[in-house]
């Protein structure tokens, strides 16, 4: 590979020229697909500088610019719709810009370190920065001389609600999760057979894969307005699950998220979400009604399969339309501008 810049010849595995100083694209632990992302993202601002600070063009380009990339693609459109590039377009500190880019990923959008790190990675790269991932993929035996400067990694304090905690109420039909706890731990209530309800607190910012997994009797739970992500699987078989409240602020709806729902009748999607992950609603076979807002961008082939009583409340024209028509899933329109069942507290 040879450096864009200066033409010279770049070590394998090396995340800097060596005679120009400047970053090149380089691979994240855990996205393999991070030099092509970078490199199309890249392309996309050289082509479309104009469009950066209208936001919703912007997300549209990025989202045809990447059709095959979908983690990435998801993961890239939360940062921006929480404001993402404003950081880096607004600020005139790169060092504070990245510190406050990372804060701001995990902070709103509850992204993992890997996930931020990728993010972080493929933008600094797009707008040409020198930012340099802790979590860069080495060849081994390689170095780069540049890793003593790279910023310091950005923390966020948290508080999990491990299994261990949750144990101690393995028997309970109403369980409360203490203020303080930011975050459900993955599998925490996995089988909890007697579960019935969930109190979860203010403080809570991310609710871990299938930490409500196989809860039998587990009828409804609202999730508070602080939580920003809920990983794949989280209510995956909750064959009793009948009424969840979705915050707003919420990005996707993940893999397997509501996989064999079986008594889910009618569910409001937030604004804030962006997309529908594999199996998110399959299985869902009462799902009568779902409320899926314009933002929605992407949804996975599968995301419906075996709901055979589904019809979808969308915007006419919007992608979500589109999908049902290619998808034959029965859908009720409505003109761009009106208001979704759902989103006045009036159901039709």
């Amino acid at each position: 590979m040879r450096c864009e810049c200066c033409n010279a010849e770049i070590p394998e595995g090396s995340a800097i020229c060596l005679k120009c100083r400047s970053v090149v694209p380089y691979n994240i632990k855990g996205f393999q697909n991070t030099k092509k992302v970078q490199a199309q993202m890249r392309s996309l601002v050289s082509e479309h500088c104009d469009n950066i600070k209208d936001l919703q063009q912007f997300i549209g380009i990025t989202v045809d610019m990447l059709p095959d990339y979908d983690p990435e693609r998801i993961l890239l459109v939360k940062a921006f719709r929480a404001g993402l590039l404003d950081v880096f377009l607004t600020g005139s500190d790169r060092k504070a810009e990245i510190a406050s880019a990372g804060k701001l990923l995990k902070d709103q959008c509850g992204l993992s370190d890997e996930e931020t790190e990728f993010v972080l990675s493929v933008v600094t790269y797009m707008f040409k920065m020198r930012y340099v991932s802790k979590n860069i993929i080495r060849v081994k035996g390689r170095s780069d001389d540049k890793e003593k400067s790279k910023p310091a990694p950005v923390t966020v304090d948290s508080k999990v609600y491990k299994k261990l905690d949750a144990m101690l109420h393995r028997l309970s039909k109403f369980i409360t999760v203490k203020e303080g706890y930011t975050k459900i731990d993955s599998y925490c209530f996995e089988g909890f057979g007697m579960l019935k309800s969930v109190n979860l607190p203010q403080s809570l910012m991310a609710i871990g894969e299938y930490a409500f997994t196989d809860c039998k009797k587990l009828t409804d739970i609202v999730i508070p307005p602080s939580v920003k992500k809920i990983d794949k699987g989280a209510f995956n078989a909750c064959v009793s699950l009948k009424n969840v409240r979705l915050p707003d602020g919420l990005i996707e709806i993940g893999d397997n998220t509501f996989l064999c729902c079986s008594e889910l009748e009618t569910l409001v999607i937030p604004e804030s979400v962006s997309g529908f992950g594999e199996n998110a609603f399959s299985g869902c076979d009462s799902l009568k009604k779902l409320v899926v807002p314009q933002n929605v961008k992407f949804i996975d082939k599968n995301a419906f399969a075996y709901c055979p009583n589904l019809v979808v409340y969308c915007y006419e024209n919007s992608y979500v339309h589109k999908y049902c028509m290619h998808k034959k899933i029965k859908f009720k329109t409505q003109a761009a501008g009106t208001v979704l069942p759902g989103y006045d507290t009036k159901e039709e």
